[in-house]
């Protein structure tokens, strides 16, 4: 398999990246939980507005066909419980990207949603990029190389082997959107584990207000912290929890040009699959009116330590006993029930 090497640090590799052809620019980079959690949480409590709100959305964001996304028809038919979507981010404008062609790239950050039937709660599932397993074909390799390797179908059957069944939806946004929406909703405040400077920005240890470019960085660093990609991956879930809260405040709901422009700022930078449309998110946010941020928990796959690969990488072994429990619990939609009572399953 080849390896490909990064690009303003956000993949990894241990060669030179080739030259390839100025395609519409760089894709799926940087991979972000936040606008599909807006999207479905951000539209409760919007009552009449909800209508206007969705034609926005359909009339802006972009929709990938189900061979661009699956590879094949979409999945439909999932007989287990609950639904699960793939979020992915691109840090590179969508509009510059080829979506037919995403090979030669390494997703970043991998996060998988999970709605159970009761509609009462979510669960986000973080998983690390290095995380060495079997790729279809290719035998043993980082998780986040599917997408170098195969494209995005490659990445979504990966990951969709990883979890133990079938992704229902795939929502990717480009950071330049994840900056529109931060902005527009007047900053973000975020709670801050660890104080940290980086790109002229000064993080403090609690409450920070972030800006766009400002919550950019919060996201983006990892070099600042002694455990790398996990405290990142903290530091994306602080900024998470943050958003959804500023976005379902009674100061954003309760004012529909806010919420119509939001949505109107980030949709075009969305990417989302053909099913995954105004009436669906509708439907779904309808069945989760009663869930808060409380109710979105938070907790990443089970790892069995840093390790080095035959060939030189350094990757994370994973807990493979533990991951049987996690697809069980993706499969039996009990992933509220296993997040709860796993240990150390919270990041």
């Amino acid at each position: 398999m080849s390896d490909h090497s990064s690009v303003d640090d956000l993949f990894d590799s241990q060669e030179e990246r080739p030259p390839r052809p100025r395609r519409k620019k760089k894709v799926w980079r940087k991979i972000l939980v936040a606008l599909l959690v807006i999207v479905i949480l951000g539209v409760l409590g919007v009552g009449l507005y909800l209508w206007n709100v969705g034609r926005t959305f359909d009339n802006n964001a972009n929709k990938l066909t189900d061979e661009q996304v699956f590879g094949k028809q979409s999945p439909g038919g999932k007989e287990d419980g609950g639904t699960n979507i793939l979020l992915l981010g691109s840090d590179e404008p969508m509009d510059q990207v080829d979506v037919n062609d995403s090979r030669g790239l390494r997703s970043d950050t991998i996060m998988v949603m999970h709605i159970p039937e009761s509609g009462s709660n979510v669960q986000v599932m973080s998983i690390p990029r290095d995380s060495w397993v079997d790729i279809e074909g290719h035998g043993k390799a980082k998780i986040n190389s599917a997408l170098s390797t195969g494209g995005l179908p490659l990445a979504v059957s990966t990951i969709s082997d990883f979890i133990g069944t079938e992704l229902d939806h795939v929502a990717i946004i480009d950071f330049e959107g994840f900056k529109a929406l931060t902005d527009s909703l007047g900053g973000v405040t975020v709670n801050s584990e660890q104080s940290f400077e980086k790109n002229g920005y000064t993080f403090e240890k609690g409450e920070n207000l972030l800006d766009g470019d400002e919550a950019l960085t919060f996201v983006r660093e990892r070099k600042s912290f002694q455990d790398g990609d996990f405290q990142r991956a903290r530091n994306q879930q602080a900024f998470i929890r943050g958003l959804t809260n500023e976005i379902i405040s009674a100061d954003t709901l309760s004012n529909p040009k806010k919420i119509q422009d939001m949505v109107k700022n980030f949709s075009p930078y969305m990417y989302v699959d053909s099913g995954l449309d105004a009436q669906y998110i509708s439907a779904t946010a309808f069945a989760m009116r009663d869930v808060r941020p409380g109710d979105i928990e938070f907790f990443t796959s089970p790892t069995a330590g840093a390790g080095t690969s035959s060939d030189g990488q350094s990757i994370v072994n994973v807990d493979e006993e533990e991951l049987k429990k996690v697809q069980d619990a993706y499969k039996n939609d009990t992933l509220d029930d296993y997040v709860k009572n796993a240990p150390e399953s919270h990041l």
